[in-house]
């Protein structure tokens, strides 16, 4: 793989440390050289750090002179990937881009809004600039997970951006004189006080301000000395800002520093006070000379900085908060030392300048030559356990398969369901972008759960089935993954659900009851073949998780705990009432403890209270805090009995080789005890009391018989839920 980085050349802090880690680490991988456009600095610590750099010198910015050296470049090295860092040079590759069939990838290192603040007819000219290349680029990197968000917002494809984190090395030997050298260059006296240090341009967006003002206040209770390293537009203003204080002895401008590190070296404290910032090197430079920081909370700043723990994290524009973290460190040496000792164990342990390399190398890869496109639908996005759950034993089990497949989800709240598991995500309800990702993929995968079903809504089947019919309209294959298909009562519905799924690729289904069903209800399809559903291949959170749960829950269990999981249904009153009292009458009899366990949220922990209230009792306990699906998984591990509604509470409850009995309200769920051989339920219209608990006795005094059976049917469910991965991949040929 040969990838050619373009780049202003002007570049100074950030931009510049980036560039040289990332080539430092992408040329123990691939070929990675850079072209420049202005021979300064930046060309000379590249070229000393060993890595291939040209120049093409551009007269101005203007000038496009240097395209065609850039083509016959490309074409003459056979470059794979083009990749863009700065507004220069974005403005350059979309002239470029017609040029050259190449794949083009921008980096995003800052709010490219900001980038001109301080200079009207740059922020006029160069912003709208950069803003209209920007919309050129195929692929984008955006340096923490809210720049990704803010492309986002703006209207840029969610499936076209991803994330990566700076990093550094933090093995390297950096050149760096003594603090007593470094002061006695500026004339600044060392009498024993505290050193804060700042290092960043001086314009708006570093809001240094801030900083001169919360020095003040710090000066008003301690001796220390402020350090302030950078040059810029609002030099001028700054300066006068701390004459006007009276603080110009104890606060010092430095102007641009180049050796960093000799300024990190010789203070003891590094500060940032940005009002946008993506993951700044300077918190990383000062963590590799182990000093402790006092940052404001912006960009991807708290993957690094946890509060109180290596450092301090402040609010943007707070002079308060910013002099007393500052004090806080500079009245404490210790404290200030363990700080930056614990930042630094951070920063190797996850922000490498290697990783920051390997990550990028998967990104090339994806692009160039990526496992398929894969568009789910399902019930995403919606707060339910178990349609987490679904999605993340898909995801695992496909990236398992193969790990370059790229996956988007149709989500009711794509942020959320990206913070659920590492997937790209649509919002389902925007008929533009749901077409943009089914025209773009190699499958859709109508994935898990009861989506073809009338009971609950005809709505989301028809929009369901409206997926599957926009997507065979675009010649993509479908696949129906480990579904659970029906009720469907209305003969419209039954007969456009016969229609579509004749016409589709594949069906999985997760039991023995659907496949009757739609074998009754004359689909004719022949791939068709039943597995299992997709979460028995997940795993339960670890044990310490769990442990951790029941004190946070304050819940120590003394007696057997036997997990209940409901939901509203027709008739609540009867079902909250009559379940209530076969609770009470189970726990008197058995000298048991209830757990009640919301899976759908507000909804379930509504009921759940409910019924606990009419319980009484306070062994009747409740999960009131909302939990993944493998905490949920673990905690079910921790029951003698699960007592359920939710189909997926059972199936946790599999996968835990935990003995059951079903509540049933719907096909599903007797569809599931049927297939793990499991003979006690009840159905919940009309529940009554006597006879729960009687199901309850025979479930209870067949326990160890249960827990054996399960465990040998978990183990063929979780072979067959397996299945449905490799299915959809040889459908996809990839």
């Amino acid at each position: 793989m040969k990838v050619l980085h373009l780049i202003s050349g002007g570049d100074t802090g950030g931009a510049k440390t980036h560039i040289i880690a990332l080539l430092k680490g992408l040329n123990k991988r691939i070929d990675a050289e850079i072209i420049c456009f202005i021979e300064d600095t930046f060309y000379d610590d590249v070229v000393k750090a060993g890595i291939p750099i040209k120049v093409f010198k551009q007269k101005s910015r203007s000038d496009l002179t240097i395209i065609s050296r850039l083509v016959e470049e490309i074409e003459d090295k056979g470059y794979d990937i083009i990749h863009c860092h700065g507004a220069r040079a974005n403005f350059i590759a979309q002239f470029l881009k017609g040029k050259v069939d190449k794949p083009f990838i921008t980096t995003i290192h800052s709010d490219y809004k900001l980038d001109f603040k301080d200079n009207f007819y740059k922020r006029l000219v160069y912003t709208t600039l950069n803003t209209i290349a920007l919309r050129r680029f195929d692929y984008y990197i955006g340096v923490s997970d809210l720049f990704r968000k803010m492309l986002v917002e703006r209207g840029f494809r969610r499936d076209r951006i991803f994330v990566t984190y700076n990093g550094i090395d933090c093995d390297s030997q950096e050149d760096f004189v003594s603090k007593d050298e470094f002061l006695k260059r500026y004339n600044i006296e060392d009498r024993g006080q505290a050193f804060v240090g700042i290092a960043a341009r001086l314009d708006k967006v570093k809001d240094h301000v801030t900083f001169i003002e919360a020095a003040k206040l710090v000066l008003e209770e301690e001796d220390a000395t402020f350090l302030i390293a950078g040059e810029g537009a609002e030099s001028d203003y700054l300066h006068e800002l701390v004459r006007r204080y009276g603080i110009q002895d104890k606060v010092k401008f430095l102007g641009h520093v180049k050796d960093p590190y000799s300024f990190f070296n010789a203070i003891h404290i590094n500060a940032l006070t940005s009002v946008s910032e993506s993951f700044p090197y300077v918190i990383l430079e000062g963590a590799k000379m182990k000093k402790p920081v006092v940052t404001t909370e912006v960009g991807g700043v708290h993957m690094l900085v946890k509060n109180g723990e290596n450092g301090y994290l402040v609010p943007v524009g707070n002079e308060v908060v910013l002099r007393d973290k500052l004090l806080k460190l500079i009245r404490d040496d210790e404290l200030a030392e363990e700080m930056g000792r614990k930042l630094f164990m951070a920063v190797r342990r996850n922000f490498s300048y290697a990783a920051m390399a390997e990550s990028h190398v998967k990104i090339y890869e994806k692009i160039l030559h990526g496992g398929p496109n894969v568009v789910m639908s399902g019930y995403f996005g919606f707060d339910n356990s178990g349609d987490d759950a679904i999605l993340k034993a898909i995801v695992k089990d496909m990236k398992e398969h193969n790990s370059l497949v790229r996956i988007n989800v149709l989500s009711k709240d794509p942020d959320k369901t990206e913070g659920i598991c590492p997937v790209v995500s649509s919002d389902r309800f925007k008929i533009r972008d749901v077409y943009k990702s089914l025209r773009d993929s190699d499958i859709l995968i109508s994935g898990g759960g009861s989506l073809l079903q009338d009971v609950t809504s005809t709505r989301s089947l028809l929009y369901y089935l409206a997926l599957m019919k926009l997507a065979l309209f675009l010649k993509k294959p479908v696949m129906v993954y480990a579904n659970g298909i029906g009720p469907i009562n209305k003969p419209f519905n039954r007969y456009l659900t016969k229609n579509t799924l004749n016409k589709v690729q594949q069906i999985t289904l997760r039991d023995r009851g659907s496949m009757e069903y739609i074998q009754k209800m004359g689909v004719a399809n022949k791939n068709v073949k039943v597995t299992a559903d997709p979460v028995f291949t997940l795993e339960a959170a670890d044990n310490n998780r769990i442990n951790q749960i029941f004190v946070n829950e304050d819940i120590y269990p003394k007696k057997p705990l036997v997990g209940v999981s409901v939901r509203y249904w027709k008739d609540d009153k009867n079902l909250s009432r009559e379940l209530s009292n076969g609770l009470k009458a189970i726990m008197d009899e058995n000298d048991i403890e209830i757990l009640l366990i919301p899976m759908h949220y507000p909804e379930d922990l509504e009921i759940c209270q409910k019924i606990k209230e009419m319980v009484g009792k306070e062994d009747c306990h409740i999960l009131q805090a909302k939990y993944t699906a493998e905490e949920i998984m673990g905690i079910i591990g921790k029951l003698k009995m699960m007592v359920a509604m939710r189909l997926h509470s059972l199936i946790y409850a599999a996968t835990r080789k935990v003995p059951m009995m079903g509540l049933i309200y719907d096909p599903k769920v007797e569809g599931l005890l049927r297939e793990l051989e499991i003979p006690y339920s009840i159905s919940v219209d009309n529940l009554e009391a006597e006879k729960f608990k009687e199901v309850f006795d025979l479930a209870w005094n067949d326990l160890d018989n249960m827990r054996e059976n399960i465990g040998e049917k978990e183990e063929r469910l979780k072979m067959l839920a397996h299945e449905n991965v490799e299915i959809a991949f040889r459908i996809t040929g990839r």
